[in-house]
Order: C-alpha cells, then structure tokens, then sequence
C-alpha cells in the first residue's frame, strides 16, 4: 500500500497567490495562480484564496493536510500573521486557525524564506542535509535556515531576520536603513546600487533587469553594480559558514535570472571570506526547484508534520 500523501499548498504574495496540490514524494499535480490584488486588504484577498482552495480540495479529496508559506513577519508556531509590508490589513491574523475552521485539515503556516529553505531540504539541492541555509535574492533579501529537517525559529515564533542587519556603514536604503544587507544583496539592490554608485548614469532607481542585461552586453558600469551585489551576497555567505557552519548555502532568485557569471563571483568571494573550515563543509549553489520553487515552499509546510 502507498503511503504518498496529497498535500494542498497556498503560496501567499503580495503581487500573486498559488493554490498548489501535490504529493508527499515531490510530485506536482495541479494549480492555480491568480493575482493578489493584495490592495483590497485582508477580506478579499482570504476570500480567493479559500475559493481556489476550496475548489481543489473537492477535486482532489484525498488532500491529508494544508501547507502556507507567506512573508513575514508572523509567528509560525501558531500561525499568526503579523502585518507584512506587502499584505495590507493582515494585522495579527490567525490564518492557521480560520483555515482549519474552513476545511476541516491540519494547517502549517511558514515565513516565505523558511518554507523554501524546507523545501530545498525535502526535495531539491538540500535533500537531507543537516543544515541548509536558503537565500532569497529577490524582491527582499530573507533567509530560511533549516537544521535536521526542522525550520529554525527564535522567540515567538520569529523567522530569522537578515535583511535589517547592517552590512555597511554607507550605502542604498531599504527596510529604512541605508547599507543594510537588503539594500546591497536582493534583487531590487540592483538598482538602487546603480543610482546610489552612478547618480549620473541612473538619476533614477533603475530597472534590475535592465542593468543585468547591460552588463551581460558589457557595460563597465552596469558590470561593477553587479559585481557589488555578488560580492555583498558572497561575504553573506562566508558570515553566515563562519557562524553556522552549514552543510549548503542556497541562493535564490538571482542565481537563477544572472546566470553562472553572478554565482561565480558570489563563490569567488566566498572562498577569499570564509575559514577554510567552513569552506570544506559548506557548498554554495543555486536552488535545484527554480521557477517551481515558490509552489514547493507551499507543500513544504504540510509534509513537515
């Protein structure tokens, strides 16, 4: 008899949503993306959720239990949503406990970065290492640490928070902090690094993808932009083998849209930062689920139980 299990997933964005299914094996079987419309507030937006989730515990009634995986900040433990930036109106929302009230199942609800860390872990770069940090590199700058197959949480259910720490004395602004290491390592850095280092070039905080395109036509400027967000990410990486010593360091969105070059440079950094110790123990690569990342982090959450 086949114990593979049939989870449902809700990847919860503030720019789109997915209602995913799939098995407790990696299989992905269904979904549905929609646009958030995260604008509207709390109401409307749970009530797609729950219409899209709805619909597909119905088609597939063998669903055993419900993953969430959702920015923070929030407490995880009991599944608490604590106003993140880009959901307005999810104010000390107990999405955990109104979802078990709508569908009758178990409910695990993760910040964003933790559930992907979990799902490298289960399924992709990080399958059953002990310990797997997972760096986002996208719109913000999270990380998720997982150590022996269990997400690591502080008080009150915290995810680790990266992003708001200092990196620099000076630098681009985010989190409403100049040189934090979101203003220098995320993908949206990029940008406010051009305007921050060549005000002449980009009066005007430029489009990211733009800039990676110019430095892959050979663009001196756009080049070093890029080459300081690598080496940002790269002393990230060698801070956080020194201190942790994990098993593998995995790097998110960037990896996948700049390619070989830019995760290249983060590992040559690296190597010149970090203890030779935690060099020897720790691999530095991209994330093997790419674009199906963000449904696998949905799932993550339900086959932790």
């Amino acid at each position: 008899m086949s114990t593979n299990k049939t989870y449902l997933g809700l990847d919860i964005g503030g720019t789109k949503s997915a209602v995913v299914v799939g098995y407790s094996d990696g299989n992905l079987i269904d979904r549905i993306e929609f646009p958030s419309q995260a604008k509207d507030g709390f109401e409307p937006m749970y009530e797609r959720l729950t219409t899209n989730a709805e619909n597909m515990i119905e088609k597939y009634q063998e669903i055993s239990s419900i993953g969430v995986s959702i920015g923070g900040p929030l407490d995880a433990k009991n599944g608490i949503i604590k106003s993140p930036p880009n959901l307005p109106g999810w104010d000390n929302i107990p999405l955990k406990r109104l979802l078990e009230n709508e569908f009758k199942l178990p409910v695990h609800v993760d910040h964003d970065a933790g559930a992907c860390a979990l799902a490298e872990y289960y399924w992709g770069a990080g399958k059953d290492a002990h310990s797997v940090v997972y760096l986002t590199c996208g719109t913000g700058f999270g990380m998720g640490l997982v150590i022996n197959g269990a997400i690591y949480y502080g008080a009150n259910g915290h995810n680790c928070e990266i992003g708001h720490a200092r990196f620099a004395d000076d630098g681009p602004m985010a989190f409403g902090k100049a040189g934090c290491y979101e203003s220098f390592c995320s993908g949206v850095s990029i940008g406010r690094i051009a305007t921050w280092k060549f005000p002449e070039i980009w009066p005007e905080e430029a489009d990211p993808k733009e800039i990676g395109a110019m430095a892959a036509k050979g663009y001196a400027e756009a080049q070093k932009v890029i080459n300081i967000n690598a080496a940002a990410v790269g002393q990230t990486c060698a801070l956080l083998a020194d201190m942790l010593f994990p098993e593998i360091i995995i790097l998110g969105s960037l990896a996948l849209h700049l390619g070989d070059t830019w995760t290249d440079k983060v590992k040559n950094v690296f190597n010149d930062e970090v203890l030779p110790d935690a060099a020897e123990s720790c691999k530095i690569m991209p994330s093997v689920l790419w674009k199906k990342l963000q449904d696998y982090s949905a799932l993550a959450p339900a086959h932790r139980q």
